[in-house]
């Protein structure tokens, strides 16, 4: 038994092995996710099929009691069997899943594809597939890309050629983190021993275009970087490969892409451009196709836009530096001064972030020029895990604009935030504690040693008994550690079993990072003297029942245009930023913002959400729509320093989700009198 009439008829046939007793076709139906009507074809081409290959199995259907199957043991055994080898029935799609698969078949396709074929492809009706195909339109839409639907003829993908390109190499790095998709994959062998590329990658470039030799190109890639002594970090390697993938294959269709002249002629004159003929010249050997001068020059893009991968020492800064445009120099200083006065931190005599800064804004200004996009594996982690500094690094996008006129992605955000968080640890800026215990010097001294082998961010400065606390200065310590019960007022303090157990360590490292953040959230408030000027409670909106991010950005920038802080334009470019990134920086939070040229007078709107909507593939409930400026005066930066320390504190957070008042919220945000205390704590 090597098949089925088709692929679903497998797990028609699992239902009703596992089954002991019938079941409606309306069941079978509801279970699998199609029309009543396609299980009635089903189970007809099963009976057929199963009395034409004298199998001993009987499909029995039997009005108003329902359908069953009679089969012997031995039978039934084999057709288990049969359906454990087989794998080929996949769990139903999920909604997303569907919408990607129907992607990736008109991308696919070399004309139109019917309705019929995507509900037959994906065992569900054609009412769904109409619904998701609203869906997948709303996706095209970010690349300039529609659906034409003509009928009694089909559906195919329309628009510039720039965007399908695009639209297929962000397709391919959706399919890369899809776990159900990849393991369909899973079974090709024609991997290279040597390759470069890691097995999903790989998997998803043959899936999506399986006509294309992959390994072909990667020894052409090999022999390029050999040959022109360059070397491309992995990811950049990833995104080079199938951009030449994508680039096949169309050229094959003869769809070639098309490059503004000046842009072009600017681009000849670059060393990568002679990279880039030498690779085409390969291409055109082995694929034997025509590659068109425009098609070579996106090909130096990407190389001009890659990262190279560097080794150099610390010693070797400052010839860095001399061999670097002074205008990358320049960014990346204002960057270090701009994110040190967010945070509150002194990065001036950090030479290494300089230098890794410039060495990446060289190729990040390449691909922001340009358009092209470099795929960050790390942003979802660094998102959830990092939100504070994620958020904090997103007050840069002003100065990609201010020098450059581009918006800034998310994904070059979150690598700019790695260096920032790497600086971070470097500055070593730890807890510092005072060990307390009675129980004699050993026993002290071992709760010491457990406790900062274990916390690596807690500094132990003096083991003490509890008659001396009294006598040390306040400004030496910042929490008291204790294994006895204390009464000190002045400074917080944990008690903990001399053991130390896991629990403790836990406890400790939850309340250092409370502490830590809550007084980072309120440090130089008392010097802060505008910074209530950044919020009006007019302008704060609690529970509303929006479920799309456009409306949200609309609704809050419309009353800032009612009341003369923004232009229209300004909510234009909000949206405009949204489509090309995402401005969720996780914890549920999001901050859209536009220009800061179309703000007159700057403000913060604030929205909470009665239910979290998706927001760039993140789940938010917290909107703080920015129309800030960074010339005007210093509450722009303490609202960021203070944005920064209330992303890492859920308390905070929380208590701003819990808020049923706009006032709640202000006091929150602004404290406004003593009583707010508790909305830190």
């Amino acid at each position: 038994m090597n098949y089925f009439p088709n692929e679903r008829s497998w797990e028609i046939i699992n239902i009703l092995l596992d089954l002991d007793k019938p079941i409606t076709i309306n069941e079978l139906a509801e279970q699998l996710n199609v029309s009543n009507r396609t299980i009635r074809n089903d189970l007809k081409e099963l009976e057929d099929y199963f009395c034409s290959n004298n199998y001993g199995v009987t499909i029995v259907k039997k009005p108003r009691i329902g359908v069953w199957i009679e089969v012997d043991e031995e039978g039934k055994r084999f057709l288990k069997q049969a359906i454990n080898k087989s794998k080929i029935y996949i769990q139903p799609y999920s909604y997303e899943e569907r919408q990607l698969y129907i992607i990736k078949r008109l991308l696919q396709s070399k004309g139109s594809i019917t309705m019929q074929v995507l509900a037959d492809e994906l065992y569900v009706s054609r009412v769904t597939v109409f619904k998701d195909l609203e869906e997948v339109e709303k996706w095209l839409n970010k690349y300039n890309l529609k659906l034409n639907r003509r009928q009694n003829h089909g559906i195919e993908i329309e628009g510039d050629e720039k965007g399908w390109r695009k639209a297929a190499a962000d397709l391919i790095m959706i399919f890369r983190s899809n776990d159900e998709l990849r393991n369909v994959l899973s079974n090709t062998k024609e991997i290279q021993q040597d390759s470069r590329l890691d097995f999903e990658n790989f998997i998803q470039l043959k899936e999506l275009f399986p006509d294309i030799d992959v390994n072909k190109i990667e020894q052409i890639l090999i022999e390029a970087q050999e040959k022109m002594e360059f070397h491309l970090a992995d990811i950049a390697y990833e995104g080079l490969l199938g951009h030449i993938v994508i680039s096949i294959e169309r050229l094959k269709q003869n769809k070639d892409i098309k490059m503004d002249l000046n842009q072009l002629s600017a681009i000849k004159q670059k060393k990568e451009f002679q990279i880039a003929k030498w690779i085409s010249k390969r291409i055109e050997k082995e694929f034997n196709i025509n590659v068109p001068e425009c098609e070579v020059g996106f090909i130096a893009l990407h190389v001009l836009g890659s990262k190279v991968q560097q080794n150099y020492k610390i010693d070797d800064t400052e010839s860095v530096l001399e061999n670097m445009d002074p205008l990358i120099i320049n960014l990346a200083n204002e960057i270090i001064t701009l994110i040190g006065n967010i945070l509150s931190v002194d990065f001036s005599q950090d030479k290494k972030l300089l230098v890794g800064l410039v060495l990446h804004l060289r190729p990040a200004i390449n691909r922001l020029k340009y358009g092209l996009s470099l795929r960050n594996p790390l942003l979802n982690e660094i998102k959830n895990n990092y939100p504070s500094v994620f958020g904090a690094t997103w007050a840069i996008s002003v100065l990609f604009e201010k020098h450059l006129g581009v918006k800034v992605n998310e994904e070059e955000i979150a690598y700019i935030a790695t260096h920032i968080g790497a600086a971070l640890e470097r500055l070593n800026n730890k807890t510092r504690a005072i060990v307390v215990c009675n129980s004699g010097i050993g026993t002290a001294q071992l709760v010491a040693v457990r406790l900062q082998k274990t916390i690596s961010d807690l500094e132990i400065v003096n083991i003490i008994s509890s008659h001396d606390v009294a006598k040390m200065k306040e400004n030496d310590f910042d929490i008291i550690i204790s294994t006895i019960p204390i009464n000190y007022s002045l400074k917080p303090v944990i008690q903990i079993n001399p053991i130390v157990s896991p629990k403790d360590i836990e406890r400790i490292k939850e309340y250092i990072k409370n502490i830590e953040n809550t007084r980072r959230f309120h440090r130089d408030i008392n010097n802060i003297t505008k910074m209530d000027e950044l919020f009006n409670e007019k302008f704060i909106y609690t529970k509303l029942d929006i479920d799309d991010k456009e409306e949200v950005i609309k609704r809050l920038g419309s009353e800032l245009v009612k009341y003369g802080h923004v232009e229209h334009k300004f909510v234009d470019a909000a949206l405009e930023r949204e489509n090309i990134t995402s401005t969720a920086v996780g914890k549920g939070v999001a901050i859209p913002h536009g220009m800061q040229e179309y703000v007159h007078k700057p403000i913060i709107a604030v929205a909470t959400l009665n239910k979290p909507i998706d927001w760039g593939g993140n789940k938010v409930d917290i909107v703080f729509l920015l129309a800030l400026k960074f010339g005007s005066g210093n509450s722009t930066r303490n609202f960021f320093r203070r944005f920064y320390s209330l992303l890492d504190n859920e308390n905070i957070l929380n208590n701003i989700r819990n808020s049923s008042t706009n006032k709640e919220i202000l006091k929150i945000l602004t404290r406004k009198d003593d009583s707010s205390e508790q909305y830190y704590q």
